[in-house]
């Protein structure tokens, strides 16, 4: 399952970690997690090549996380937008899938 938890502070998301493989088929086959990742990637790349807000992006084997703390508030509100979008589009895949995808949110 994958498990996507949505950090917030004062109301703004300001970090999310995606963990683990769906498990709904097999490698290269996989629906959701490449929706889930393609989801992922697209808002991080959206947030430092569009945006240029500069935050901690990584996709590796099994994680995915996007890091906006130690920015200002100002970027930080200036992607939220896009944090946002990623946050309804894991919600909808949970909707559709929840057997093998998980979101939650924790405010920090």
């Amino acid at each position: 399952m994958i498990k996507a938890k949505f950090l917030k502070k004062n109301d703004k998301l300001v970090a999310v970690t995606l963990k683990g493989h769906s498990g709904y088929a097999e490698e290269g086959s996989d629906i959701v997690c490449a929706a889930a990742t393609t989801l992922s990637c697209t808002i991080g790349d959206g947030i430092v090549n569009v945006l240029e807000v500069k935050a901690n992006c990584s996709a590796n084997e099994g994680e995915i996380y996007i890091d906006l703390n130690g920015n200002s508030a100002s970027e930080i509100q200036q992607c939220q937008v896009l944090m946002k979008t990623l946050h309804l589009g894991l919600k909808n895949l949970e909707l559709i899938y929840g057997m093998y995808i998980k979101v939650d949110e924790e405010e920090v």
